[in-house]
């Protein structure tokens, strides 16, 4: 296994729902008694739910990112796991955007640039699949057009037959 599948692994593995209900926990309880969240607190409950397996978790832990971003704390972190985030999700322009956002923070940043390896490697790789996907369909439609136009025929010969 190279170093970017232990890294893909990493990214696709999802966090314990233990872990969501305790970072769920603190956040709320944060939020009923303190005007304003930590950014510690917001922080960690998105990491957990960007590693979430549920997709609306991940958008929550998103829309969670993006608010520490607006904060004007914009920490290499949170752009990052906006890239994890929008990675899980499979939408890769996001997810690029944000890798080059923490490079242009922290050029040579080992993480934001394996990612974005990855997600390149990802977009090729179902680029590939659309158009096999794309060229069996058409293949498909071909030989079902000639069935079709080879029933017709054999109609209109049966016909004149008569």
């Amino acid at each position: 296994m190279t170093q970017l599948d232990d890294i893909i692994e990493d990214l696709d593995a999802p966090v314990d729902e233990r872990d969501i209900i305790e970072h769920e926990r603190l956040y709320n309880e944060e939020l009923q008694s303190k005007p304003v969240v930590s950014s510690r607190t917001q922080f960690g409950y998105a990491y957990v739910l960007v590693k979430s397996p549920y997709d609306n978790d991940i958008r929550k832990g998103i829309r969670l990112l993006e608010e520490l971003c607006q904060s004007g704390v914009d920490q290499r972190d949170f752009v990052y796991y906006l890239a994890v985030g929008h990675y899980r999700l499979h939408d890769y322009t996001p997810a690029m955007k944000f890798c080059q956002r923490v490079l242009e923070m922290e050029p040579g940043n080992q993480q934001a640039t394996q990612l974005l390896e990855i997600i390149k490697k990802k977009r090729k790789k179902d680029a590939m699949i659309g158009a096999a996907v794309l060229g069996g369909g058409a293949v498909a439609l071909t030989g079902g057009l000639l069935v079709a136009g080879a029933v017709v025929a054999a109609g209109i010969a049966a016909f004149k037959g008569r």
